[in-house]
């Protein structure tokens, strides 16, 4: 009998402790997404190793990791938000106060943007003459050996040169909301609110003017004078196809611009063009996505000599980012606990990722 007792004494012990232990772990709804920074090419292959549940990524890595088989799109940056701005043709702001004619080139270089657009968006379509020359582009850019890779990346973004202030307004709002800006670094920079600094950092007399001078033949408006402009990118962005575009075709040249490649070019990210390119003096002009020029145009500034100021020209791309997963994850509630690959803080890809975890009720950590 006493025995007895003693088993049901232990055994209703135990039941209290382990109901104990069972409340002190943290609620599912509590454990975060673990955002780990890592190149686009560590993605795919961690994916496919199953080493991470999944990645947020530019094309063409999405793509490649679709058709080999390791993952699976969860979902489209459109899905996110629809025609949301991301690649941004921009110029550092003390080239272009000590350059003479630094405002006829920018002409000409959203002439370019405009010019390689509108041929990539003609050139889509598999009836285009001009479909396989691009198909070649995009595998040469994108260091692609799958031509259904290249063209399921080509398909996956919307190509564009307009500026968009509105679509910019909105990223700094949620830039701000996600408390991304250092607070001392946006109280230096003197902006009112969003809609402020979106007007101050894009212009759009020089898209203007390209579109004004579209049908032009670029003999007649070749520079007095060739000059070199350092270009910034980052590397194997898809994203910013129309740029190759226009370098391989030699506009550039037919209007008296030499491209040359800065210095640390193609960035792995935006975050590094801006700190290590557009800061530090090595670009002249540069395509990047818009979320890090708006955040390191502030946070990554010293005010006494405004050394991170930039402007936009131009669009470069809308969308045309992708969340992909282990093919056994259905929704972003799956990836709690799991380890995500990304970019890097402050890029688009950080901030579309914040957005839907946001929308879904997910924690992340980086």
């Amino acid at each position: 009998m006493r025995n007895s007792l003693k088993i049901l004494f232990v055994a209703g012990l135990i039941i209290i402790v382990s109901g104990c232990l069972e409340s002190n772990k943290a609620p599912e709804t509590d454990v975060p997404v673990n955002l780990v920074k890592m190149s686009g090419q560590d993605m795919v292959q961690r994916l496919a190793t199953g080493e991470i549940a999944g990645f947020i990524m530019w094309e063409p890595y999405p793509s490649i990791a679709i058709t080999s088989g390791y993952g699976k799109p969860l979902s489209y940056s459109g899905n996110i938000w629809k025609n949301h701005p991301c690649c941004v043709v921009a110029y550092n702001y003390n080239w272009h106060k000590n350059t003479n004619n630094s405002d006829e080139i920018l002409k000409r270089m959203a002439l370019m943007q405009l010019r390689a657009v509108d041929y990539i968006n003609n050139a889509k379509s598999p009836g285009s003459p001009d479909h396989e020359q691009l198909i070649n582009y995009t595998m040469d850019f994108g260091v692609l050996t799958d031509r259904n890779a290249a063209n399921m990346s080509l398909s996956d973004v919307e190509f564009v040169y307009a500026t968009d202030i509105p679509g910019t307004t909105a990223f700094i709002k949620k830039i701000q909301n996600f408390g991304i800006f250092d607070p001392a670094k946006w109280n230096q920079s003197g902006y009112k609110n969003a809609s402020d600094y979106a007007n101050s950092l894009i212009t759009n007399q020089y898209i203007e003017w390209a579109v004004q001078n579209k049908d032009a033949n670029l003999s007649s408006l070749t520079l007095k004078k060739p000059v070199t402009v350092r270009y910034g990118y980052l590397i194997n962005d898809i994203h910013e196809l129309p740029f190759y575009v226009a370098w391989k075709k030699g506009w550039y040249k037919e209007v008296g611009i030499n491209i040359t490649l800065a210095e640390g070019a193609p960035f792995q990210n935006g975050a590094l063009e801006m700190q290590k390119g557009f800061k530090a003096g090595t670009v002249d002009v540069g395509s990047l996505g818009i979320p890090p020029v708006i955040i390191h145009r502030i946070n990554s500034n010293d005010f006494t000599i405004d050394d991170a100021r930039v402007g936009v020209i131009a669009g470069m791309n809308d969308e045309g980012s992708v969340i992909v997963v282990a093919r056994n994850i259905t929704s972003l509630k799956d990836l709690r606990g799991k380890t995500v690959g990304y970019p890097g803080q402050g890029t688009i890809q950080h901030v579309l990722f914040l957005m839907a975890a946001d929308k879904d009720g997910v924690k992340v950590v980086t």
